[in-house]
């Protein structure tokens, strides 16, 4: 399914859903719900956030489980990108989707969060209203952490007791979401990958300037339920751990220009994901594949020095000058060296020659590059004077000898 998909009777039942919305509380019935939340936290002897997070774990959590194995489990993010069933500069809740959408199938079939009996009771309470916010002296940032908590802990009961398919209402996940830091993790975890399903398409803009075999692969439910693309930062260590696992910098990926780099660096990004999750056995098999993957790539890039193509001297620079005469680098004039013009002469301390042999050699040492090896050689004869110039030396490939 995308957005464009939806028929619009669904998109016609979500905007009736938001409109009719609750009313907003009165003061004096958000200070109502406040006090009795306080009365609870009192006698609880916790603090107001632990107070209602264990409240919701053990007291609504239970209502959020279904009998039926096999039903059908609706999760959502964000809202609505892009459908053309919605007016200009229209803005619907993915929460009024699920729940229209979830209306429209058979009978039992298909559940939302906010509609099970957990979902219903938690709602009543508002956490989101200001009245209620006020009446616990919340200003909007603690109210809005005080409600996040609330529902992220119901939201993690309900991606548990999740053991069918569970359909995504998202394009792309925000690393800050509940959708993301707490019902994917428990969804990858138990009901497992495969029954993870996408209700919309990637955005468009996500996929822009990736080769096709990338903008494929990031399509793929498996890789959409364990990355994300915003770069986000959390002074919670465990929602820090969880949003950097699975970023994948899209600006980076379009950088690299073949498919098995890209590849490799989005299948990185799962393994990071599946390496927190606990999931050992993915860890093992994308580990494995993206290992691959850079050994192929290593293969077919070819090394620096050979990228370098050398370009013969001048012609002047070839014939020695008869008052410079070259000096050749082969053991035509140096019997019984080797020649390495990679590397500097060998300390003679690394030689595994005996000691007379070490100072037989010792007075090469001073040439760069070369090797000195003990070989049995004839005598020169005594006029070894050589009667025409020695020939030019043989030009390096090595991008460090500077020729």
């Amino acid at each position: 399914m995308n957005q464009e998909a939806l028929p619009n009777e669904v998109i016609d039942a979500a905007r009736k859903l938001r409109n009719e919305g609750a009313r907003p509380l009165k003061p004096a019935e958000g200070l109502a719900i406040a006090q009795r939340l306080r009365a609870g936290a009192m006698s609880a002897n916790k603090g107001l956030t632990e107070y209602l997070v264990d409240f919701v774990h053990e007291e609504l959590g239970p209502h959020v489980t279904t009998p039926d194995p096999d039903v059908k489990s609706a999760f959502w993010s964000h809202v609505v990108e892009n459908h053309p069933h919605l007016e200009e500069n229209e803005t619907l809740s993915n929460e009024y989707i699920a729940g229209a959408y979830t209306a429209a199938q058979p009978e039992g079939s298909t559940r939302f969060l906010e509609g099970t009996r957990g979902g219903r009771e938690l709602a009543a309470l508002r956490l989101w209203d200001k009245a209620v916010q006020d009446g616990l002296s919340l200003d909007e940032e603690e109210g809005r952490a005080l409600a996040s908590a609330a529902w992220s802990a119901l939201s993690q009961e309900y991606a548990i007791a999740t053991q069918s398919e569970a359909a995504i209402f998202a394009g792309s996940l925000a690393p800050w979401s509940v959708a993301y830091q707490t019902e994917l993790p428990e969804l990858r975890t138990g009901t497992g990958l495969d029954n993870i399903h996408f209700m919309y398409p990637v955005p468009e803009r996500d996929l822009e300037g990736l080769l096709p075999e990338t903008q494929a692969l990031l399509s793929e439910d498996r890789v959409r339920a364990q990355i994300h693309h915003m770069r986000y930062e959390d002074p919670d260590a465990k929602r820090a751990r969880t949003a950097e696992a699975g970023y994948v910098d899209l600006t980076m990926l379009r950088s690299l220009t073949t498919p098995e780099a890209q590849r490799a660096a989005v299948l990185d990004a799962c393994a990071r994901v599946a390496q927190l999750d606990g999931r050992t056995a993915d860890v093992e098999r994308l580990t494995a594949e993206v290992l691959s993957l850079r050994i192929e790539q290593a293969r077919e890039t070819p090394a620096a020095e050979d990228e370098v193509e050398r370009e013969a001297p001048p012609a002047e620079e070839q014939t020695p000058k008869a008052s410079a005469p070259a000096v050749s680098t082969h053991g035509q004039y140096l019997p019984g060296v080797t020649v390495n013009a990679r590397t500097g002469p060998a300390p003679l301390e690394s030689l595994t020659l005996p000691t007379p042999e070490k100072a037989a050699v010792s007075a090469h040492a001073f040439l760069p590059g070369v090797v000195p090896q003990v070989k049995p050689i004839a005598a020169p004869a005594v006029n070894s004077t050589p009667t025409a110039a020695p020939p030019a030396p043989e030009q390096s490939r090595d991008a460090g000898m500077g020729v």
